[in-house]
């Protein structure tokens, strides 16, 4: 079949016109993302390989709006998505990071507005709070939206890609409950931002698993950081002289350092379970030390990868399946099956 009889096929059934399918094509401008869309659902359909359309199309540019890389979780994520606009190229999406302030809640919601006018698609990790849900409700009429590591669920996004953060609370609290054993004891909780849905979610799975099975186990206080490392040794140091009984901290997000020097300030090293997340350089060796008991690790490369995976589909850019995300694995690592390499 010649180029001109492809063209005419997918322009009849796409409803566009033949110059329209020739701009896709041939990278000639002029033709919205949706339309783009459209005319490669179509080339799918028809049998046609939409793989040869894509070196033709122009570059999606996606907007990625996180905490600061201070945090090494972040950090990761950022170095994932700059990696993977390499390694993903034939997706002819290009990520963008941007930095908010998780804990400027108005000037996030601004932000958002403001970058996202730029961009045909978002990612974002955001705090779960009311003006940043309609900024990206709004926005989210314009450009497909991906919530990451952490949903907001009325934010009008197209999916959310992460871990199931509830579960991971769940697996914490399980492995609490058995490192104190049937004795139990008085628990720490420390949040980096209550206001980050999987934070929260994180401690309601905490909270409840040592509710069905663990009684014995007591939460004397849930404290938040703000996702500030020195704060996060401040409020433990705190609670550790104000409540002197404490024999397990839970640690839902970053300063984990300063955690454990306010443990030993005290010379509690190694007489409190500590149990946290995400692997870090650090936190390896704090494993391999003892300071720290157990670390639930998400994978910040496969979740930026999936999450480009996602709007790639959305843009029928990316192969067949649907858009609505998925949990992405976490892993559980202790001393004994550390690894010796981590982000």
């Amino acid at each position: 079949m010649s180029n001109k009889a492809t063209l005419i096929r997918i322009a009849e059934a796409a409803g566009v016109s033949i110059s329209t399918v020739d701009r896709v094509v041939n990278s000639r401008g002029g033709v919205s993302p949706d339309t783009e869309a459209k005319v490669l659902e179509w080339a799918t359909r028809l049998n046609l390989d939409r793989r040869l359309f894509r070196s033709h199309l122009r570059t999606l540019r996606v907007a990625v709006m996180m905490q600061s890389p201070h945090n090494p979780f972040f950090e990761a994520l950022r170095d994932a998505f700059s990696d993977l606009n390499l390694t993903m190229a034939d997706l002819r999406i290009t990520s963008f990071v941007h930095y908010i302030d998780v804990t400027d809640f108005a000037g996030t919601s601004r932000k958002i507005e403001q970058v996202a006018a730029g961009y045909d698609g978002l990612i974002v990790t955001c705090p779960n709070d009311p003006k940043i849900s309609e900024a990206l409700r709004r926005v989210s009429r314009k450009i497909p939206i991906v919530t990451l590591v952490t949903d907001l669920p009325d934010s009008g996004r197209i999916a959310y890609v992460g871990s199931n953060n509830r579960q991971t609370g769940r697996v914490a609290g399980e492995l609490m409950g058995r490192f104190l054993g049937g004795e139990g004891g008085d628990i720490l909780l420390v949040l980096g931002l209550q206001r980050m849905a999987g934070h929260e979610e994180r401690e309601m799975g905490f909270r409840s698993v040592l509710r069905e099975r663990f009684p014995s186990c007591r939460i004397v206080a849930a404290l938040e950081s703000g996702e500030n490392r020195e704060r996060a040794g401040q409020v433990v140091l705190d609670a550790l002289r104000e409540y002197p009984g404490i024999r397990g901290i839970y640690n839902v997000s970053a300063g984990n350092s300063a955690i454990v020097q306010a443990i030993g300030s005290l010379g509690l090293t190694h007489k409190i379970v500590l149990i946290t997340h995400e692997l870090t350089e650090a936190r390896r060796q704090m494993l391999l030390d003892g300071a720290l008991d157990a670390i639930i690790d998400q994978n910040p490369r496969l979740e930026a990868q999936r999450a480009l995976e996602v709007l790639g589909r959305n843009f029928q850019r990316g192969e067949s399946g649907t858009t609505s995300g998925e949990y992405t694995p976490f892993q559980i690592f202790i001393r004994e099956n550390c690894p010796t390499i981590s982000y």
